[in-house]
């Protein structure tokens, strides 16, 4: 029952903070973008597409991490 219960309420936090994310994007993109990414981190255990773009996300986040990090040990 508890794993249901969080379940759901990923579901509507995710869901919540989805559309607050895009309304607020072109505004304010340094905090729609970041909104964006946290409502598919909860919306990833019901939906792939969701599961697709943060391993897309982090994928991206390593590879511009280890490219800084090389850049500043030249």
């Amino acid at each position: 029952m508890k794993v249901r219960l969080d379940v759901s309420r990923n579901l509507v936090i995710g869901f919540i903070l989805l559309p607050i994310g895009i309304l607020v994007t072109p505004l304010l993109p340094e905090i729609g973008i970041p909104i964006i990414l946290l409502s598919t981190r909860f919306l990833q255990e019901k939906y792939e597409w969701a599961r697709r773009l943060n391993v897309w996300v982090d994928a991206k986040y390593k590879a511009a991490k280890a490219w800084f990090r090389k850049r500043r040990n030249k």
